[in-house]
This record gives C-alpha cells, structure tokens and sequence, in this order.
C-alpha cells in the first residue's frame, strides 16, 4: 500500500510539471563533452591538462547516482572498490590494491578523505552523503607531495557547492526498497553587508533501507538513521580576498553493519545445536541475522573549516585552510553473529582533530609555483568493554581495554612547474614530514561491576592512563636484550617524498611520465592487551612511476585517457588476529617485507550523437606480495607471500550512458544506465587458506560480478522527477568478512598449514533497490 500511494503521487506530479508553461527549460542537449575543473594540484585546472591520474563528478552527475553516500560512486574510477566494514558508516576504500580493511581509529588508512580541502583522520563516518556537493574528485596512485601522509593509494576529495548570493534553493524527497525515506533541502538567503556576504544552509535527513531480516526478534539489523546540517558563509569584500567558513553538524544512529554467521567446517562454532553457526540450509547468500542483542551505533560530528584567500597583485596570492573536528561515538558489536550471545563488545571513543594549512602560490607565464607549511593535531581516546559467556563463562565478568593516542605532525612542501620549451614541462616537488604518536594502553578486569586489582599499562610514562595511579599498580615490561625494560609508548618518524614528472604538449592533449612517492603512518595498536601487541610498527612506504595520456578529438565529442603504472610497496602494515585464552584476542600489527603492484588504466568519454553521453573505464592489476614472512604458532616460519591483497580484483570495468531527449514544450526526458563490473578478490586476509570453503570457494573470496543502475527522469528548469533502480539483477557479494582466530603452523618450506579458527561472519551486499525522487529548484 504504501509504495502505491507513493506510486500515485509520483504520477501526479509527472502531470502537473508536464503541464506548467512557466517552466520551459533553457538548457539544450549535449553536443561535446564538457571541461572538467579539478584541484588535483592544489589550483582550479582543466582535468586534461593534469598529469596525474584523476577522475571527476560534477553536481549533475553525482544526482544522477541517486547515492546515499560516497560507497555508490565507486564506479567513476578505475581500481576502485568502496565497501561499508563495520562500524558506524565506516568504510573500506581501496585504490589500486593499497587500503585499510580496519575501523579502529589508532590505525591510519592508506587512501585519505578530503573534505572540503580538510584530510579526515579516520575510516570511521567516512562514507560521507554527498547532498549538494558541487565535485567528487578521485586521484589515484601517491599524493605524497602536495597532500602528504597516508596518501599512498591515492584520495578522494568531495567539494561542497558555495553560496548564490541570491534567495534560491532545492529540496528533495526519495523513497526506495526497504522503506527507505531520504528528506533533503537547500536554501541560499540574498547576499548582505553590500552584497560581500552570502549565506546557505542545507539539510539532509536518512532515515530506513536496512535489507537485512532479523530472524530471532523480528524487524531488521542495521537500520539507517542520519541527521546532517550545514551553514556555509562566503565573505567577499573586495576582488581581491574571500573567506568561506563552513560548520556542519552530524548525528548517525545508523546500527552497525548487519553480519550473518558463516561459521565453516573446523571452526568453533561450526556447530549447528541451538542455532549456533551457519544451518545447513543456508547454501547461498543470504540476508537473515540470527543475533538476540541490537547492535546500536551512534557517531555524532561538529566541524569547522575556514579557507580564506588573498591576491596579491597578478602573480601572487595566499591560501590557508583551518579545520577543526570532533567526534563522539559509541557502538556495541556482536563478534560472533549466532543466537546465543557468546561475546560482544561496546565501544565508546572520542576524537578530535586540527589541522592548518597555509599556502603561497606565483604564476607567472613561465612556470607555476606553490610553497606550504601544514600543521596537524589530533587526539583518540577507546573506553572499551568486552564481555563473553563463552570465554569468560559469565555475563558478568568484563576485559575493559582502554587506549589514548596523540598525534601530531608537522611538514613543508612545494612544487614547481617550470616550461623548459612551449611544449614541455618539468614538475619537481616534495614534501617534508615528521609525525610524532604519544599512546598509552590500559587493561583491566571487573566482575560485577567492580573493577578487579591488577590494572595493567603499557606505553608512554605519565600519559593518559600511563599516569594514572589506578593503572601504574602494574606496568608492563618487555625483555630487551635480555633486560626488563618498560614499554614505551612515543615515537617520531620522519620522511621526504618528493615528485617528478615532465608533461609534453601533443596536437591532441598531453603526455606525462611521473615518479612519485608515498608515506602511510607508522603507530601504536590501538586493541593491544599487554606491551608485546602495543607496538609500535613501522610506517609504510610507496614509490610509483606512472606514463600517461590525456587526449580529446573530435572537436571534443571523443576523451581518451589512460595509464600505465608500477609501484613498489615497501613495509606494507597487516594486523593478525590470535586467539588469547584471557582476552578472547589479541591483535599484533606487523610489516610484511613488500609487495607489488603494477596496472593499467583506461577512460573513455563521448558524444557519439547529440543527446547521448557514453563514458567508461577500465582498470588492470597485477598485485602481489613480494615476500612475507611470518612466525607460525609452533615456532617455524610461515611464507605468506602467495597471500592476494585485498580488495584487488586483476581487473574491473565500467560503462556509463546518459541519453537526454527534449520534449516540445522543451523539457527533458533522461535516461541513465550504468554497469559496473569486478573481477573475483578477497575482502579478508586468509585469502589462501584452503579449508574454510563455503559455497564452493573460500570464505571472503567474491566471485566476478557487475551491478547494473539505470533511471528515467523528467527535468525542467525547476522539477526532477525520476524513477531508479540499483544493482537490479540481483547480484550477490561479500562486503566485509572477518574470520576470527584463524592462524597457521609453518611447515616445509614455510608452507602455511591452516589451523581451526574460532568463527566467520560477515555482511552481504543489498538486493535489487527500487524507488522515486522528486526534486524542486527555486
């Protein structure tokens, strides 16, 4: 019933906008493919006078995705691959086979989140909506020099539209599947102070659209529920300076990600007897949870950015970005996915960060330059809490690990672009970095809410709980050429990367080679239980060499763009999970030696006939670890080095069409589809284990599949009115899979010889999706 009401008043607006006179649409069909600004090197410049690898969204487009957030436009770009992980809207971005499959907020990600110029500093709410954004820009392989640390894969950076200055707005409703109900509104409010300042404010409300049944207390698993404001204030007093000042508001109760069990054979909880495990009749992909407990989440955000900008004459000017956020989140997680409740977590934590930015940049007719200094703090704190009847054999009894961390970094960078003749230009760059973690770890015990003695720290003296009185009754120690020495818990790390590149002028477009290098944080482990998991690891280094080219022909109604690249990954960061008889798990954080990853790229754009819009891509990779070598639990090495990475597919590819048809009274008709398609890749690290097999391959690995989205929709100047449907044949994969406890003897040869793990579960991507937006500008 309710999706026919809906259906009706979807046709009756469709009538009412065919009718209106006043709204004739001056907008005319595509006949070449349009210009498309990027700020990849830190300057508004046509994307096709860039050489680096970038792929880009405009307004337009990205309303035309019909995406909830950033994880459904994972197809604008090669090599990439956007899973939600669990976690409150946590996410999983991976770019050429370098990412971070972890929401814990002591481990940084290998591909950064830019908002608004501001790097965001955790996987955790990284799956921004991208309502009223004005860009989406992907950039892929390392931005060491102009963007800095943990850039190694690459970036996204999302652009939110400015202020009008003149009254106007939109708003937007959309219904789909799985009573999914999206409330979206802008307004823009007339300029003041003598037209120098103008103002907006938007609003964004999710709310449904879990896919997920739950069959023990009825309802569903992970539901949606989001709440997003921001102000935006643009100040223009002269030609010459602007200031813009944004503050945006978040509040997501979203729960965590559903899981379902995917116990196997040789697992713990293999078993089926009181629900436990996966039920034999579970043969396929399914979307049913069998947990007893809700799994609630809730992260709410409050940030500010300032970018403010003065020219300074006709060559000159300067540009500082200040932003400050904060975060609140609290999440309870069930980390075994059957009916009786064996073990979960709740897990409250706290961040906030600042950083500054400030930037001189000369143009001059000969060569192009920017110098800048960036300054970075932030500041996490865990309270958590671990209760397991199966582990502890009570309710009762609760782990409690407790972790602070401090971070702060500081760099210089440049780069200069110098033509050496009208067609050929040198780039050289780089960045200086030194970053310096301060963390302490706590663990204690309580039993009926009393807090047992034996508090145990590790890390830094006097720092968080370090210095606590409470904690310091036992502090850990580690033996260090065969004396006891205590933990600590800082360290500095230093790193130049610099950049390289010449680009060559050609009657078509451009052509570039370019060395560039990438550095991803080393740091403390975040879920350590004693000194020997704390760490610290070492960072991460990425050295890459790209040739490329960028061309349009056809007096622009054809783009080609592509790229070959080879990038040597050097002490690539793993987490391991072992079982500890005390603590459920421990997790220790290791440098695997290095891998490779080699690849091509390929984009293609075109007006083949006015009105039709196509564009593609195509992504192939070869990565592999190189060597990797770990100790197995009975004391002989394991060679990992025939492990996959994750979230590598050997290819993918994609197409996009967008047809506009014009009406007589001149309004459009548009037609959209898009096919996305992946070749098979692991979501979990055991990506050779043999013996955890499901459904016919191994447990995290997915099969090739493509997703197919397409859309109608009925435009004037100031109505949109459009039916979509999302992944509508119903194609089935892994999202995120975690298999806890699995681990490996070392035989022969270093031969890994799986050892029974304690359980599987996982997360299945949504069914067929199904709905109608109505949207009006003014």
């Amino acid at each position: 019933m309710k999706i026919t009401n809906r259906t009706t008043a979807l046709c009756a607006a469709l009538t009412a906008m065919s009718l209106n006179a006043e709204a004739q649409n001056t907008r005319q069909r595509a006949t070449a493919l349009e210009e498309v600004i990027v700020t990849a090197q830190k300057r508004e410049e046509s994307k096709q006078d860039v050489g680096i690898s970038v792929s880009a969204l405009d307004a337009a487009a990205l309303e035309r995705t019909f995406a909830r957030d950033i994880q459904e436009i994972e197809s604008l770009s090669p090599n990439m691959i956007i899973d939600p992980i669990f976690g409150v809207n946590t996410a999983a971005i991976s770019i050429r086979g370098m990412q971070l499959n972890d929401g814990e907020k002591s481990f940084d990600p290998a591909v950064a989140v830019y908002l608004d110029g501001v790097y965001l500093a955790t996987t955790t709410g990284a799956l921004l909506h991208l309502w009223d954004a004005s860009s989406v820009e992907v950039l892929r392989g390392p931005q060491g020099s102009l963007f800095g640390r943990n850039t190694i894969g690459g970036l996204v950076h999302i652009q939110r539209a400015d202020p009008t200055g003149e009254w106007g707005g939109k708003v937007a409703y959309t219904y789909g599947r799985f009573d999914q109900n999206d409330y979206k509104a802008m307004l823009n409010f007339p300029s003041i102070l003598n037209d120098t300042l103008a103002t907006k404010i938007s609003v964004i409300r999710k709310d449904g659209g879990s896919y997920f049944d739950n069959e023990v207390r009825g309802g569903v698993d992970g539901h949606i529920d989001f709440w997003g404001v921001t102000g935006t204030a643009l100040w223009q007093p002269s030609d010459d300076f602007e200031a813009r000042l944004i503050y945006e508001w978040n509040e997501d109760k979203t729960d965590n990600l559903p899981i379902t069990g995917l116990a196997v054979e040789g697992d713990v909880l293999s078993f089926v007897p009181g629900g436990l495990g996966r039920r034999p009749e579970d043969t396929g992909y399914h979307r049913n949870s069998r947990i007893v407990a809700e799994n609630p989440g809730r992260l709410e955000t409050d940030a500010l950015t300032l970018n403010a900008s003065w020219a300074l004459g006709e060559v000159h000017h300067l540009e500082t970005i200040i932003g400050w956020r904060q975060s609140d989140e609290f999440v309870r997680t069930d980390y075994d996915a059957v009916t009786p409740e064996l073990f979960w977590v709740f897990r409250p934590q706290e961040l906030e960060q600042t950083s500054v930015e400030l930037r001189w940049h000369m143009d001059t007719e000969r060569f192009k330059t920017v110098l800048g200094a960036f300054w970075w703090d932030s500041e996490y704190s865990l309270r958590q809490t671990n209760v397991s009847p199966l582990f502890f054999g009570t309710d009762d009894f609760e782990a409690r690990p407790f972790f602070d961390q401090k971070t702060e970094s500081y760099a210089i960078f440049g780069q200069l672009d110098y033509n050496l003749t009208d067609k050929l230009m040198l780039t050289v760059g780089g960045r200086w970095l030194e970053e310096e973690k301060t963390a302490c770890g706590a663990s204690q015990l309580a039993a009926g809410g009393q807090v047992l003695p034996g508090a145990t720290a590790f890390g830094e003296p006097g720092y968080g709980f370090c210095g606590d009185p409470a904690f310091i009754l036992e502090t850990d120690y580690v033996d260090v050429n065969g004396t006891q020495q205590q933990v600590q818990g800082s360290e500095t790390w230093s790193e130049f990367t610099p950049k390289v590149a010449l680009t060559y002028e050609i009657p078509q477009g451009i052509v570039y080679a370019s060395y560039s290098e990438g550095f991803r944080s080393g740091g403390f482990n975040g879920r350590a239980s004693n000194g020997v998991t704390f760490g610290p690891y070492d960072p991460e280094k990425v050295e890459s060499y790209e040739l490329g080219i960028k061309t349009d022909w056809l007096e622009d109604r054809l783009r080609v763009n592509a790229t070959l690249f080879v990038t040597d990954y050097q002490d690539k960061q793993e987490d391991v999970v072992f079982p500890d008889p005390n603590l459920v798990t421990v997790t220790l954080v290791q440098n695997a030696a290095s891998a490779s990853i080699n690849g091509f790229e390929l984009e293609v754009s075109a007006v083949p006939v006015d009105g039709l819009t196509l564009s593609g891509n195509f992504g192939y990779l070869d990565a592999q670890f190189d060597e990797w070598m770990v100790p197995g639990l009975n004391g002989q090495p394991v060679d990992k080095s025939d492990f996959e990475l994750r979230r590598a597919p050997e290819f993918t590819a994609a197409l996009n069409a967008v047809y506009e048809h014009q009406l007589g009274n001149g309004d459009f008709l548009i037609f959209t589809a898009n096919y996305a398609w992946k070749d098979d890749y692991y979501v979990n690290a055991n990506s050779v284990t043999t013996h955890n097999e499901i459904w016919g391959r191994p447990v995290g690995r997915n099969d090739a599949f493509g997703l197919l989205d397409l859309s109608i929709n009925y435009e004037n100047e100031n109505w949109r009115a459009s039916i979509f449907g999302k992944n509508v044949t119903g194609e089935d994969y892994f999202l995120h899979v975690l298999d806890v406890g699995y681990n490996f003897n070392g035989g022969p040869g270093g031969e890994p010889i799986p050892l029974p793990g304690l359980w599987t579960y996982g997360t299945i991507n949504s069914p067929p999706v199904y709905g109608f937006e109505l949207q009006y500008s003014f």
